[in-house]
């Protein structure tokens, strides 16, 4: 009996690591964290979009609608005090228009798409300015409102939130790394994604702020048109990185 109460620590003894003499190795004894970073700032940009649409039976009359028509819009910006510098055309097409039907599609003639994008600073007299022309009636269009993070805003952003998803890693780690008697030694390797210069995707985007607007396209009866709230409210991203540390069993 106490031949084989003698084998049984034995045993006990061989299976049971020896923390006190842990060895780094490779793919072993490591902690891995992911630290994360909120940041928001109130953005300084408001941005429009505009959308142009003509049609006709034939193609080069509508080529030439759609000029004309872009052209009359820019002239209302700017007549209304919007630089023309900050007026940029980003899609100017001609399509055929097809009438579907169960034996087949009609040519029904062409639509002319034109779309604007006008960016400046905020500010109330800037908004009352963009407001006065969009609602010229002159020209028929559709807008798009909302309010986006300038470029410094973005780079200051995205350096908080790398630093701070970082600082906060590591203060995880070390938390952790107190309360289960273990010593954070380097750092073994740093995961992190990130997003293309100037642009946030939507997993990084915390809180979107769009003010959607009619343009005189829409009945001015209409009373599903909401109010437009030239109040910026704040716009944030989220950053996550995971750091890996090598660790040391303490004595």
């Amino acid at each position: 009996m106490k031949r084989a109460i003698v084998f049984i620590t034995l045993l006990l003894l061989f299976a049971t690591p020896q923390f006190g003499q842990t060895k780094i190795t490779s793919g072993e004894n490591t902690l891995i964290i992911k630290g994360i970073a909120i940041l928001k700032q109130t953005p300084e940009i408001l941005s429009a979009k505009i959308t142009i649409k003509v049609s006709s039976d034939q193609y080069n009359p509508c080529q030439e609608k759609l000029v004309r028509a872009t052209d009359l819009a820019k002239r209302v910006f700017v007549k209304n005090g919007i630089d023309k510098k900050t007026i940029q055309i980003s899609e100017l097409n001609i399509s055929e228009k097809k009438d579907y039907q169960s034996d087949g599609s009609i040519k029904t003639g062409f639509e002319g798409n034109a779309s604007l994008l006008i960016e400046n600073f905020y500010s109330a007299d800037y908004s009352k300015k963009m407001l006065s022309a969009l609602q010229n009636d002159s020209v028929s269009m559709l807008y798009n409102l909302d309010f986006v993070l300038s470029e410094n805003q973005k780079k200051e952003l995205r350096e908080k939130a790398i630093a701070n998803a970082v600082a906060d890693a590591r203060e995880k780690a070390e938390a952790i790394a107190t309360a289960s008697n273990v010593k954070l030694l380097n750092i073994k390797s740093i995961n992190f994604t990130d997003d293309e210069m100037g642009r946030f995707y939507e997993s990084d985007l915390v809180q979107e702020n769009v003010l959607y607007a009619r343009g005189n396209a829409f009945s001015k009866s209409d009373s599903q048109m909401p109010v437009i709230d030239f109040n910026p409210k704040e716009i944030g991203i989220k950053k996550s990185i995971t750091v890996e540390w090598w660790i040391e069993a303490l004595k």
